[in-house]
């Protein structure tokens, strides 16, 4: 008898514990954190579709709210040759969320635009108002590049290859159309950063990665 209350107990601590990590796990208690650009205060990773991106945008505790996605293994075709295995980011609308930083020339104002990296474009001679053609498998798109920018300190983006930063829709387009895989997020008061993710969390079907900029670690 006595042991079978010890099994008991073990397996009631065992239940509780393992409840207490997904709390903790869903609403903040493992945050990650992470040197987000500019302004932004919360990244969330997972997938997401335009409605989804609306309604967080929606959300009473955001200011600002940017999908981004990041393409691997693209190939550019330049004028200077062939580039195989480049990296494809989502250049945000809003300064404030942008991964990289402008060197020269324009930002993208429409999806037939594209800025690249400085370290490409100054090893491959790389200027503005050159076009480039992009392909991922049988997907082709071409922009004009109107701007070099400084090369993204993302750990996503590797050392060597070249990046390119495209609009939202050129993005999409390149993707096939797939949704988001990224939400980043400039809130009102920075202070609501748990708020807002208990909230994104109960508004997605799927609960997102939650990543909180560095300048939270130990507020959240």
């Amino acid at each position: 008898m006595r042991g079978e209350r010890t099994v008991l107990a073990v397996f009631v601590v065992g239940v509780v514990a393992v409840a207490a990590f997904v709390v903790l796990d869903r609403y903040g208690g493992s945050a990650q954190f992470a040197d987000l650009p500019g302004d932004a205060d919360v990244k969330l990773v997972g997938k997401f579709t335009p409605r989804q991106v609306d309604r967080l945008a929606s959300l009473p505790q955001a200011a600002a709210v940017e999908c981004g996605t990041t393409l691997y293994g693209v190939t550019a075709v330049t004028s200077r040759g062939l580039l195989n295995g480049a990296t494809v980011l989502t250049a945000a609308n809003r300064p404030g969320l942008r991964w990289s930083e402008l060197r020269s020339g324009a930002y993208p104002a429409t999806d037939a635009q594209l800025l690249i990296d400085e370290r490409t474009a100054a090893a491959h001679d790389i200027r503005a108002g050159e076009r480039v053609t992009l392909s991922r498998g049988r997907i082709v798109t071409e922009a004009m590049v109107v701007g070099i920018a400084a090369r993204p300190s993302d750990r996503a983006v590797g050392a060597r290859e070249a990046v390119f930063l495209l609009p939202s829709g050129a993005v999409a387009a390149l993707e096939g159309g797939a949704p988001c895989d990224s939400v980043t997020v400039e809130l009102r008061r920075r202070r609501d950063a748990s708020t807002f993710s208990r909230a994104a969390h109960d508004l997605l079907d799927t609960p997102p990665a939650v990543i909180y900029d560095e300048s939270l670690r130990g507020h959240v």
